[in-house]
């Protein structure tokens, strides 16, 4: 097996693990890490990305999201969460260095939610903490 896709397994399972720690804890939204996993098991195994799509639990994510994307309000949803989790360093850190190169990344982050097709939201069918 290559390198390559060694790094591509371990790297999914390692999403996978968070977004299973994501799905209990409310905190830590666990869609994002799913698909993450889905993407490296894409990229390294079929067989283990046909489970994953094949899941009973992880699979309707994943397919909500390659079909009808995000909703509105998962977007702000998830965007104030990693916005929260980084304005405190933005804050707190003396480096400008740092507190540019983390505003830019809020930035891309913003350009990249925009960018993801927008859901209607009467097609939510649960609820992602």
């Amino acid at each position: 097996m290559q390198l390559g896709k060694i790094i591509f397994i371990i790297t999914g399972f390692l999403f996978l693990a968070l977004g299973l720690i994501g799905i209990a804890v409310p905190v830590l939204p666990s869609t994002p890490f799913i698909l993450a996993a889905s993407f490296c098991f894409c990229k390294s195994s079929a067989r283990l990305h046909r489970w994953i799509i094949a899941h009973p639990l992880l699979g309707p994510r994943i397919e909500r999201f390659q079909k009808q994307g995000m909703t509105k309000r998962e977007k702000i949803c998830v965007y104030a969460l990693a916005s929260a989790m980084i304005l405190p360093v933005i804050i707190l850190t003396h480096s400008i260095h740092l507190r540019i190169f983390l505003i830019a990344l809020l930035g891309i982050k913003a350009f990249v939610f925009l960018r993801i097709k927008t859901a209607p939201p009467k097609d939510v069918n649960y609820c992602d903490r």
